[in-house]
């Protein structure tokens, strides 16, 4: 629908017949746009604008029309430039965020959008697409925040109660995931109930239910986005590696921004030698995710394979910093500052794997700060360390 903002005059004075032609330009504008003429609209506004830059009305709905046209740059540009000349226009900003969104930036979507719900609170869908944004960063706890008041109010937005299902199965809460799952999904035939439920089954390491409904939403919907790297996952846990690999493959033809086909791949590709296809993924990932210690691990093996010991070395110890008794980093970290001839600091790594081997000996099983991600997956040999985001 198309949504017009009041004009705003700011800057110079206007002589009255510059803002009338402006204001017939601007009228020319809104009517072609009503009637789909994107094209003409588009012209019309910039008319309008020549006349008078300073229109954020004139600005705001040009970047309607970009972002119609794909012009996503330009209705990013036009949203901002409407910004300046009022910041509190939340319509402006909610299509800001939406353009952020659509172009895959959503560290910057996640601003805009957050600046909306604080100033409306009611603002359900700006509250849902800031949760999908913190979902994509691996910020699971906040996102479920925001799906969980958007299904309060829109229980039947099978949309909502898909998100909300996966943020609780990314986050573990398996009996809060089962319970939706069985209310909304258990009896649907889609491929997304399919791939909810064997996303939930996988969390639950029940492997054959998971291959099977996974397989069944492929079948159903071979371009669903994540089912190619959810059973990816489920290949790899059940030992079939090159069944593994042909998925994440899959998944990134469909979606490059899949984090767990990224890192997932990349680490296989590493363990191939398949050095600058597996750095070019998990740098993906760390992208997607910058404080994920998963893909910041493997890069660091895979660096460091390349005979960049000093690359490897930063990363491992945002590793540590992150998660300080994950002992195969610190192992790793010591060989590195050996190598670097960093005796001292590789020393100091050597005592905290002694200190944390020992604690590890006397409190078995392995605690939670020390448990890695797949703990029952024995096909994974260098498992990935657990993130600290949730």
């Amino acid at each position: 629908m198309l949504i017009l903002i009041l004009i705003i005059f700011l800057g110079l004075p206007q002589d009255g017949k510059t803002v009338r032609e402006s204001e017939a330009q601007f009228s020319r504008a809104v009517e072609l746009q009503q009637k789909g003429d994107l094209l003409g609209a588009q012209t019309a506004y910039e008319a309008a604008l020549k006349l008078i830059p300073r229109r954020s009305d004139a600005l705001s709905n040009l970047g309607i029309i970009h972002a119609k046209l794909g012009q996503y740059e330009k209705a990013i540009n036009s949203y901002k430039a409407a910004l300046e000349i009022d910041p509190a226009e939340y319509i402006t900003r909610l299509n800001l965020g939406i353009a952020f969104y659509q172009t895959e930036h959503f560290i910057e979507a996640q601003t805009e959008f957050q600046k909306v719900v604080i100033a409306q609170p009611e603002n359900f869908q700006a509250r849902f697409l800031n949760g999908m944004c913190l979902f994509f960063a691996g910020k699971f706890n906040p996102a479920i925040a925001e799906f969980e008041k958007v299904y309060a109010i829109q229980p039947d937005n099978i949309s909502v109660a898909y998100a909300l299902a996966n943020a609780y199965i990314q986050n573990e809460q398996i009996e809060k995931g089962q319970s939706l799952v069985d209310k909304v999904f258990r009896n649907l035939n889609s491929a997304e109930a399919h791939l909810i439920i064997g996303s939930f089954n996988l969390a639950r390491k029940e492997l054959q239910p998971a291959a099977e409904e996974l397989k069944q939403a492929v079948e159903i919907n071979p371009k669903l986005p994540t089912a190619h790297s959810q059973l990816g996952v489920v290949y790899l846990m059940t030992g079939n590696r090159d069944l593994a690999i042909k998925a994440f493959q899959d998944e990134l033809a469909l979606n490059p921004n899949d984090f767990v086909a990224n890192t997932r791949l990349g680490w296989l590709y590493r363990e191939d030698s398949r050095l600058d296809e597996g750095e070019k993924l998990l740098k993906r990932s760390l992208e997607l995710r910058p404080n994920d210690p998963a893909p910041m691990f493997q890069l660091a093996q895979l660096v460091n394979a390349q005979g960049k010991p000093e690359e490897a070395a930063k990363l491992l110890e945002a590793v540590v910093a992150m998660l300080p008794n994950y002992n195969q980093a610190h192992v790793l970290l010591a060989r590195i500052y050996f190598k670097l001839k960093r005796t001292e600091d590789a020393k100091r790594e050597q005592a905290i794997i002694a200190r944390l081997t020992a604690e590890q000996q006397k409190n078995q099983p392995t605690t939670q700060s020390q448990k890695l991600a797949d703990p029952n997956d024995r096909s994974l040999k260098n498992p990935l360390p657990k993130s600290n985001e949730k």
